[in-house]
């Protein structure tokens, strides 16, 4: 379908190899129909609407019989009883970042024939999504992506920063890594290369035990939902990470040593890096030696 749909476009806007798939799925084809709209309206500056109604009516007319016509031709190639291929247009959006395969964000202004005022964001495959996130960052990173999508590098470094004062404030239940436990009994008997969240679930116990705590709280036990967090070296247990049930009990002491410089990088800034870095912005400003330089040879200097 990807090699299909590139030869019809070549040749129906007169290029040669131009390479006009974002991105092929096991079920799903996106297609780049810029010099298409450039080509075809002749207006300067023409509206969201018109854009994506003459999108729907191109593919509506156009690329979804395509494809049909493609899907019986495979059909017969493959000797098949009968052609079970059906594609359909799904989104049409202005705005799409791909970190990586099945990994993407996409600004949609019509979902299979659903007009939005207001452009709705997908997120696919990316952290902002993920039970593991932090609960406090699941939102903040959706706010961080609709600024992404619809602001500037100035606005997601400025909403990074302010996060961040934000974020140290934040209890610790709030900022710590949920997780599911197994192995616990597997690892105490062999701690090599035991998950970090384990490790720290396995310390948990046996601070319980020593400090004779285990009727105020109970163990964390095999297949508990768990939280775990990052601590501040050297510290009185000797240990750079903490797993606990809600909370740390306070008898633990150890409310001095969490690490949230660690755990904001890890929870928030690492996985709005990733987003990025595909597309060259950074995560706070940077005055680099070039700049510098740039800037005394304009002075005459």
């Amino acid at each position: 379908m990807e090699t299909r749909l590139n030869e019809w476009l070549n040749k129906l806007l007169d290029t040669q190899n131009v390479d006009r798939v974002i991105a092929v799925d096991t079920d799903s084809v996106y297609l780049s129909l810029g010099d298409l709209l450039d080509k075809t309206i002749r207006d300067k500056n023409p509206t969201k609407e018109r854009i994506v109604d003459f999108i729907d009516k191109i593919c509506r007319e156009k690329i979804t019989p395509f494809n049909q016509k493609v899907s019986e031709e495979l059909a017969v190639y493959l000797n098949a009883h009968e052609n079970k291929l059906d594609m359909k247009r799904e989104a049409i959006f202005d705005k799409a970042i791909w970190t990586a395969k099945k990994r993407y964000i996409v600004n949609i202004w019509d979902n299979e024939g659903v007009r939005y005022k207001v452009p709705e964001i997908k997120v696919m495959g990316l952290e902002v999504k993920k039970s593991s996130t932090p609960s406090s960052c699941r939102k903040k990173l959706t706010e961080a992506i609709e600024i992404i999508m619809n602001k500037s590098e100035d606005d997601i470094i400025s909403f990074i920063s302010e996060f961040r004062e934000e974020f140290q404030t934040l209890p610790p239940g709030d900022i710590a890594f949920p997780r599911g436990v197994n192995g616990i009994s597997k690892y105490m008997k062999d701690p090599n290369h035991t998950p970090i969240h384990v490790r720290g679930s396995i310390l948990y116990n046996k601070l319980l035990s020593d400090k004779h705590l285990t009727k105020d709280y109970p163990f964390i036990k095999e297949g508990e939902k768990i939280k775990f967090l990052y601590l501040k070296l050297p510290n009185p247990i000797q240990s750079n990470i903490i797993a606990f049930h809600n909370s740390i009990p306070k008898e633990l002491d150890l409310m001095d040593w969490i690490d949230y410089t660690t755990q904001y990088d890890k929870s928030f800034v690492e996985p709005l890096k990733i987003i990025l870095d595909s597309i060259g912005w950074k995560t706070e400003k940077v005055n680099t030696l070039a700049r510098f330089l740039r800037k005394g040879k304009n002075d005459g200097k």
